[in-house]
């Protein structure tokens, strides 16, 4: 069974206490069980890929969508757009999206190339529910069989209602297992 653990938008403008759109403690509490995921996965071979929020001002100021609701953040090669933590300080490969959800092209590559995806990261009821619902509808659209699960000591949100909906979300609805 091919693995992997995708973790999304784990940087300093979602996490660091001075991050520009940051989720705060809840994010930084999560860090302990990423390590403990990406140990596990490393152990076992499997893979585990990192998403990068990343933006730029030129396109924010003028035509992103998100730009109406959020001040610019996870600008390419500042720090806020760096992993946050001691995720920073690791070899993980990366995958760079410049919405909240992964551009078609990688949704199919991973739908294709995995037989488990899970999921964590931040935050929770914004990019990685996205995540989730693109890559489920996805890989159910081409008939695929992929489980999907969510490990929900790696989520986090600024919005702890917004986290317990999405949580629900994705397993009432997406039939994603709750570990």
């Amino acid at each position: 069974m091919k693995r992997l653990l995708l973790i999304i938008d784990y940087q300093n403008d979602f996490v660091a206490a001075d991050g520009s759109l940051t989720a705060g403690l809840p994010a930084q509490s999560i860090e302990a069980n990423l390590l403990a995921r990406i140990e596990a996965y490393t152990a076992a071979g499997d893979d585990i890929l990192c998403t990068l929020d990343t933006h730029s001002a030129e396109a924010w100021d003028n035509s992103h969508p998100e730009s109406r609701l959020f001040p610019l953040h996870c600008a390419r090669d500042s720090n806020g757009w760096l992993l946050a933590g001691r995720l920073a300080g690791m070899d993980l490969a990366t995958l760079k999206k410049s919405s909240y959800m992964l551009d078609f092209a990688d949704i199919d590559r991973l739908v294709r190339a995995y037989d488990l995806i899970e999921m964590a990261g931040v935050a929770t009821d914004i990019c990685v529910l996205q995540n989730a619902i693109g890559l489920y509808n996805h890989a159910a659209n081409q008939n695929l069989k992929v489980d999907f699960q969510i490990t929900a000591n790696c989520v986090a949100s600024f919005d702890p209602e917004g986290h317990d909906y999405a949580l629900s979300y994705l397993q009432r609805i997406l039939g994603f297992k709750l570990c």
